[in-house]
């Protein structure tokens, strides 16, 4: 474990930066309680023959599968077989019913955080305004959808999905991508995320301010460097800027 904190958002940052860089999932919207709920209700289906409880599962039951699904792979369904047989669930066409369910419902009750829409729309008031830019990991058929459903492109400049580019998040190349189409040098940019090995490491190595915003209020446990500042939301994100609601 680093023996440093994050640097509390108190002091306004100086120089303005003229490049404000975002990711998207757990910083902007709300992946994880999205994924959470998916996951709830898929496993809620009819769950197929458990020798030793014909009852339908437990909230506890469901909330340790949920685990237990993020631990094995955080993001798809092609683990939903092994997971089910780990829980006791042998009927195989209860996993198949899970995943099917899943993937055609893959952004049910996903959106954005209730300050997503204001912050950036704050900054954009801004005179001189910074240039705005989305960098989000994923495959694109999955991530462009998400950017539409969400509304968030007409909001900032530009958006790099690593599933187009070719480099994911904490590549150097990405970052580097991200400040060309943000017309900026790194000691002009910011970085705000929530991933401290594909945000915080990424944007560091890169030389861009590294702001992790901390919405669950977690210590920071990693062995890297801790951030250069941290933000519960994006309301304090704002403070740092300098920039008022």
């Amino acid at each position: 474990m680093h023996d440093q904190s994050p640097a509390p958002a108190s002091a306004v940052i100086s120089p303005a930066p003229r490049l404000i860089l975002f990711d998207l999932d757990d910083t902007l919207c709300d992946y994880g309680a999205a994924r959470a709920e998916r996951l709830r209700l898929a496993f809620s289906l009819d769950l197929g023959s458990r020798p030793e409880r014909a009852a339908p599962p437990t909230r506890r039951d469901l909330e340790r599968m949920i685990a237990d699904s993020v631990a094995m792979h955080p993001h798809g369904a092609d683990h939903f077989p092994e997971l089910f047989q780990r829980h006791g669930i042998v009927d195989p066409t209860a996993a198949e019913a899970a995943m099917a369910w899943y993937r055609t419902n893959r952004f049910h009750g996903l959106a954005l955080f209730a300050d997503a829409v204001g912050a950036l729309q704050a900054v954009r008031r801004v005179r001189p305004a910074p240039s705005l830019g989305l960098v989000t990991n994923g495959p694109a058929d999955v991530q462009r959808p998400k950017v539409e459903l969400l509304g968030i492109a007409p909001l900032v400049d530009f958006v790099l999905v690593s599933g187009e580019f070719g480099a994911w998040k904490p590549d150097p190349a990405i970052f580097a991508e991200a400040l060309r189409l943000g017309g900026a040098a790194a000691p002009e940019a910011i970085f705000v995320g929530d991933s401290a090995e594909h945000d915080i490491a990424g944007a560091q190595a890169a030389g861009i301010r590294a702001v992790w915003i901390n919405r669950p209020g977690r210590p920071w446990t990693e062995p890297a460097p801790p951030p250069d500042d941290e933000v519960p939301d994006l309301a304090t994100l704002l403070a740092l800027l300098g920039v008022d609601e």
